[in-house]
């Protein structure tokens, strides 16, 4: 036996939170409800297999939590095991933006109520943050935009995101 690449343990974790792209798509709608969205607009390019876009008017992400907004089993929902029996929030694992991280590429515009300018964050594989910059977004109120580009594995390597019949 041998221990599998990181990479790869990666990947295959995932695919038990990211079974399709209607799933994508389901999680991210629960983010946007969860941060108080009344409003979300979805945009599908090939389906969800080029990209996938998802804009709300939610509270939008802290930069203070932007490093770790991504990142694996981090989440503003729980601190301990107690907290399951007070949730009333669709998320609370910190799995789902992680595990689409490592099947697309990810951009994410946000802006809180207490910020004046939108920040645009580049996720890695990882759901590490690898740059950010001013977005064109401006000042429009709590602007969140989630931008997925497919990685090459979605469209040219068997993956365990199942596309769409």
């Amino acid at each position: 036996m041998k221990q599998l690449p990181p990479d790869t343990v990666r990947l295959l974790s995932s695919s038990q939170v990211i079974t399709s792209i209607g799933n994508v798509v389901k999680e991210l709608m629960e983010n946007s409800l969860d941060a108080g969205a009344s409003s979300i607009d979805v945009k599908l390019e090939n389906f969800g297999l080029d990209r996938i876009e998802v804009r709300d008017n939610g509270d939008g992400v802290k930069a203070a939590d932007a490093p770790v907004m991504a990142v694996r089993h981090f989440t503003s929902k729980i601190s301990g095991h107690e907290d399951l029996e007070r949730l009333e929030t669709y998320g609370f694992r910190g799995e789902a933006l992680g595990s689409i991280c490592a099947v697309a590429e990810v951009t994410v515009t946000t802006k809180t109520e207490e910020e004046d300018i939108s920040t645009q964050y580049t996720l890695d594989l990882t759901g590490a943050v690898v740059s950010q910059k001013p977005s064109h977004l401006g000042q429009a109120l709590n602007p969140v935009l989630l931008e997925l580009q497919t990685r090459s594995c979605w469209s040219s390597k068997p993956s365990p995101v199942r596309a769409p019949n």
